[in-house]
């Protein structure tokens, strides 16, 4: 007598295909989230390297930040949209933090000093995932 052979897929094989696509769309979904937050953050950068050259044209033009914080950004907390950089970045009342974040001002513009806060989401060259500040040093 022969033996009668199986054709078709059991469902123990259907399980382990279902299991297996399930890993790889979760997989790509992981990696999309990831690209998504590392160009956020590069976005976020790219605003604070255009913040932090106004502030510097306008140090060069009157030996001072102050009158950065004329007209809006003169209390901790308020906005960097609101500093008074129009005329060294026309589009700053535009600046949004791509994500839930926001660009703060976490010291006011004087006339040696200003500080702007923001956060990165992960890890992006040599700066660590989480909050920084701007400062005229730099980013800290």
């Amino acid at each position: 007598m022969r033996e009668a052979t199986q054709r078709g897929s059991t469902l123990v094989n259907v399980i382990i295909i279902v299991i297996v696509f399930g890993i790889v769309i979760g997989g790509c979904f992981y990696l999309i989230g990831e690209e998504r937050a590392k160009t956020r953050d590069a976005k976020r950068l790219s605003d604070i390297s255009r913040i932090q050259a106004a502030f510097e044209i306008l140090y060069n033009d009157t030996a001072s930040y102050e009158l950065a914080a004329n007209g809006g950004c003169n209390q901790e907390g308020s906005p960097v949209s609101s500093c008074n950089l129009s005329a060294y970045l026309p589009t700053i009342a535009d600046f949004k933090d791509p994500g839930s974040s926001r660009y703060l001002i976490t010291e006011v513009p004087s006339e040696t000093a200003f500080g702007v806060s923001f956060q990165l989401e992960k890890e992006y060259g040599t700066l660590i995932e989480g909050k920084h500040k701007l400062t005229p040093a730099g980013i800290k």
